[in-house]
C-alpha cells in the first residue's frame, strides 16, 4: 500500500513539474506527501523485517530438532 502511495506521488511530482502547472504550494505539499509515504513505507518494512527475525523457526524441520533428543559425541 505505501509502496504504491510513493509511486503515485512520485509520479505526481515528476508530472507537475515537467508540465510546469503546479505552483511552488502544490510542488511543496507533493514532496511532504512523498516524504510521509516513504517514512511509512521504511517504517513498515522495518516492523516486518523485526517481526520475522524473532519469530522461532516453526515447520517439520524445527519440529523435529526441537523434539529429538540431542546427540552427544
Amino acid at each position: 500500500m505505501y509502496g504504491g502511495g510513493v509511486l503515485a506521488w512520485t509520479l505526481s511530482l515528476l508530472l507537475s513539474s515537467v508540465w510546469g502547472d503546479g505552483s511552488a504550494r502544490q510542488t511543496v505539499v507533493l514532496l511532504v506527501l512523498l516524504a510521509a509515504f516513504l517514512v511509512l513505507l521504511l517504517w513498515s518494512t522495518w516492523c516486518l523485517w523485526e517481526a520475522t527475525a524473532r519469530r522461532p523457526a516453526t515447520g517439520t524441520a524445527g519440529a523435529a530438532a526441537a523434539g529429538a533428543p540431542a546427540e552427544r559425541s
